[in-house]
């Protein structure tokens, strides 16, 4: 059974299985001091295997990577794909019901560090038709 992770995830090293420990990745980042750390990661696309395929599958963190991981989700393909999303936003800090309908949309792909909107495929076409209706509502 193999799952395919949607995103990269930060990895608690201290709890880390022997069969695991080949999957992970160290890039550089910073601790709470600011100071420069290499920090553990199972990076996008990481292959999961056994019972812990099946759980990222449930979560929305990883899709089904082979049949039988498939199969035992039980979920149809556009289930899976509702999942990840709700696991995108969620991870993302997306939480606002505005925003969540708008990250679905395609309008916004999150938050700038300034929390402003970092714009989506569908942001001029969702403003010029906000745009159209407010000139019509004048």
């Amino acid at each position: 059974m193999l799952a395919r992770l949607h995103l990269d995830q930060y990895c608690d090293i201290t709890q880390v299985t022997p069969e695991l420990q080949s999957l992970i990745s160290w890039v550089p980042g910073r601790n709470s001091a600011g100071e420069s750390v290499m920090i553990p990661i199972y990076k996008q696309g990481t292959i999961f295997s056994g019972p812990i395929a099946l759980q990222l599958c449930k979560t929305g963190q990883a899709a089904p990577a082979d049949d039988e991981c498939a199969k035992a989700i039980g979920k149809t393909p556009q289930e899976i794909e509702v999942l990840r999303v709700e696991y995108q936003m969620n991870a993302m800090g997306v939480n606002n019901k505005g925003d969540r309908d708008l990250f679905r949309a395609g309008v916004i792909l999150g938050y700038n560090e300034d929390l402003s909107y970092k714009p989506g495929p569908k942001w001029d076409e969702y403003h010029e038709a906000k745009r159209a209706i407010e000139e019509a509502e004048l």
